[in-house]
């Protein structure tokens, strides 16, 4: 068996601390050699804001625009 009883207990003290905040997100663990060696813990922050849509332009319009601005 890897690992003390004492670590097993750390360790999952650990992901239950990241998991007490967590509203939206995930908890990563990274294992080596049987070991837990990294949390990784990612919070997601929602929102209802819409953002403006811009219009695509046409591929030929960005090169048309680069070569008008290497011009000057």
């Amino acid at each position: 068996m890897v690992g003390s009883q004492k670590d097993k207990v750390a360790i999952i003290s650990e992901i239950k601390k990241a998991l007490d905040d967590m509203v939206f997100g995930s908890v990563e663990l990274y294992v080596q050699n049987r070991k837990v060696t990294q949390i990784t813990v990612r919070h997601i922050k929602k929102t209802n804001v819409e953002m403006e849509k811009i219009p695509q332009t046409d591929s030929q319009d960005k090169i048309n625009l680069k070569i008008g601005i290497d011009k000057q």
